[in-house]
C-alpha cells in the first residue's frame, strides 16, 4: 500500500487529488491551513479502507515545512508519492502588491516546492524509488503582466523540477510537472482574475479532470504534463514565437476588467 503526501489538500486540484489517491488505496498525508476542512475530509474518506495523517500548517511560514518533513522523519512514514499542490496567485501590478503578500506567495510557491521537492527526492534516492508531481501552470511558459510574480513562481517549479527529474534518471525517482490551465477552484477568488479574459475565454477544466490526468502522469513518470489540447497547442505556438508576443497576449488575457 502506498503512501500519498499532498499539499494544499483541502480545496480544489488538492483536495481532487485526497480523493483520488484514496480510492485507489493510498493511505494518505495531508496538509493544509484549516483544521476544520482538514478534520471535515478525514470524515469523509472514512469510506475508503486507509490511513489518513493530517497536519494544519501554514506552509508559507518556513518553520512549519521544516516541522512537517521532520515530523514525517521522526514517526519513520515511509512516503512513496509527494504531489506539492499548495500554492496562490495574486492578479495587480506588480508595483501595487503589498511586499508581505508576494513575499508569501514566493515562499510558498516556490520555496516550500524546493524544500520538499529536495528532502523528499533525496529519502527516495536512498529507498530506490518513489515519485514526486509539482503543480505548476501553463504560466510557467511565459511571462504574465498582470500575474507577473506568479507565473514567475511557475516558471520556478517547472525549470527546478525539470532539472531534478534529469539528475534523478536512473535512481527510480521521478519528478512529474503538471501544468494545469484554468481549473475551476478557489484560486481566481483569490487571486481576483474572475474577471480576466482568461476565465472568459479559455477552456475550463474540473479539479477531478485535472487530478485524474495529474495521478497518471505521476504513474507514468511523465517530465511534463500539461492539461487540455487547447493549452498544448498554446505551449507548443509560444515555443514558435517571438516571446514578446506572448507577453502582449498574456497581459491583455490577465488584466482584470475592472482595472
Amino acid at each position: 500500500m502506498k503512501t500519498v503526501f499532498i499539499s494544499g489538500a483541502t480545496e480544489g486540484i488538492g483536495r481532487a487529488f485526497a480523493y483520488l489517491c484514496a480510492s485507489k488505496g493510498h493511505n494518505l498525508i495531508l496538509v493544509a491551513r484549516n483544521q476544520a476542512r482538514l478534520e471535515q475530509i478525514v470524515k469523509e474518506l472514512v469510506v475508503y479502507p486507509v490511513s489518513v495523517i493530517t497536519y494544519a500548517r501554514d506552509l508559507s511560514i518556513p518553520e512549519n515545512v521544516r516541522e512537517v518533513y521532520e515530523d514525517i522523519r521522526r514517526h519513520a512514514l515511509n512516503v512513496d508519492y509527494v504531489i506539492n499542490n499548495a500554492g496562490f496567485g495574486i492578479d495587480d501590478a506588480f508595483t501595487e502588491t503589498p511586499w508581505e503578500d508576494l513575499e508569501r506567495m514566493f515562499q510558498l510557491n516556490m520555496q516550500t516546492v524546493a524544500f520538499f521537492t529536495r528532502h523528499f527526492a533525496a529519502d527516495m534516492k536512498r529507498a530506490g524509488n518513489g515519485r514526486i508531481l509539482n503543480v505548476a501552470s501553463t504560466g510557467a511558459f511565459q511571462p504574465g503582466p498582470w500575474m507577473a510574480g506568479y507565473c514567475a513562481t511557475k516558471a520556478f517549479v517547472l525549470s527546478l523540477s525539470q532539472a531534478v527529474n534529469y539528475e534523478l534518471k536512473k535512481s527510480g525517482v521521478s519528478v512529474v510537472t503538471l501544468c494545469p490551465g484554468v481549473t475551476d477552484t478557489k484560486f481566481h477568488e483569490v487571486a481576483r482574475s474572475h474577471h480576466t479574459g482568461m476565465t472568459r475565454f479559455l477552456s475550463h477544466a474540473t479539479p477531478e479532470e485535472v487530478a485524474a490526468f495529474g495521478y497518471d502522469a505521476l504513474l507514468k513518470g511523465k517530465e511534463i504534463a500539461i492539461y487540455g489540447f487547447t493549452n498544448r497547442l498554446v505551449v507548443f505556438l509560444t515555443r514558435l514565437s517571438p516571446r514578446k508576443w506572448w507577453v502582449i497576449i498574456a497581459a491583455r488575457l490577465l488584466k482584470r476588467k475592472e482595472a
